[in-house]
């Protein structure tokens, strides 16, 4: 029988996790749900899809084996932490998460024109920078409540340095 993996990642826009969970997706050959994915219409990050849409597909992914599902929404990730037999909080300072969305750039659809992006992309970095100062399901202060309250295997990273050994530690790997 395959074991369980269901590997939660959650942090601040800008902090890694969907390279963390693409790392340990294709280590691992476990299937990675983005939750801009489930959350957004595939026509843009403006239009969010129906509550019962986003459900039915969270439904789906939970009842799978093996997952790894990775995100700033936290309304989701407290939906699948049941579910999860790992945690991994990426809490990187807000200096570095600007750094980091700064040097990738605007990931918005190639329907929205350069200064659509633009603006798009400035209200990204404004909304990442309230993370810790937000009292929402997507700030700092509710990660921290969903960290502290799972009860399985977890980890919270604080710096490339503490990725990168997470990995080795768990893949005996080089990781540059």
């Amino acid at each position: 029988m395959t074991e369980m993996k269901r590997i939660l990642i959650i942090g601040n826009s800008g902090s890694g996790k969907s390279w963390l969970g693409r790392t340990l997706s294709q280590k691992m050959n476990i299937p990675l749900f983005h939750m801009d994915h489930i959350r957004w219409d595939q026509s843009g990050y403006e239009i969010r899809r129906s509550a019962s849409d986003i459900n039915k597909d969270l439904d789906s992914i939970k009842k799978r084996n093996q997952w790894i599902l990775e995100g700033v929404f936290g309304k989701m990730a407290e939906v699948c932490l049941p579910f999860s037999t790992l945690l991994v909080w990426v809490d990187l300072p807000w200096e570095e998460c600007k750094k980091n969305l700064l040097s990738r750039g605007p990931q918005f659809e190639d329907y929205l024109n350069p200064r659509e992006k633009e603006k798009a992309f400035k209200k990204l970095i404004e909304w990442a920078s309230e993370h810790e100062s937000r009292s929402d399901a997507n700030s700092w202060s509710f990660f921290n409540d969903l960290y502290n309250e799972f009860e399985h295997e977890k980890v919270c990273l604080h710096n490339r340095e503490e990725e990168m050994a997470f990995l080795k530690e768990r893949y005996e790997e080089n990781y540059s």
